[in-house]
């Protein structure tokens, strides 16, 4: 059975393991596609709502329970070589989603140049 396609318009999140620096895969779905995400529990709205929200943890496609809004352990990134990718995650992705797993920026690609000048 293969894996059930990510719809279009769900975002790739890339979230790298600090110690590792491996790149896990999360997939950051649109509000109408809510029904796909892991377990997420309804929460009550206002002050609890942001703090329930804060410490749930992100779980990436290979089931890896991540916490990258604390940047201790984990931090979201968009740069990163190709061999860093969790091939555990990318093993998950259908067919049609495994090309935007590498569709990301890399280290020292010419848009660094232009920052640092």
């Amino acid at each position: 059975m293969s894996p059930e396609p990510i719809p279009s318009d769900a975002d790739l999140r890339f979230i790298e393991t600090v110690a590792t620096g491996t790149v896990h895969i999360a997939v950051r779905y649109s509000p109408h596609h809510l029904g796909r995400q892991p377990s997420i529990a309804p929460v009550v709205s206002g002050g609890s709502a942001f703090v329930a929200m804060s410490i749930q943890p992100t779980i990436t496609r290979c089931g890896r329970r991540v916490f990258p809004q604390f940047e201790d352990r984990h931090l979201g990134t968009d740069r990163f070589h190709d061999e860093q990718l969790c091939t555990a995650c990318y093993r998950t992705l259908a067919p049609a989603d495994q090309e935007r797993a590498f569709e990301h920026r890399t280290p020292g690609d010419e848009d660094d140049e232009e920052e640092a000048a």
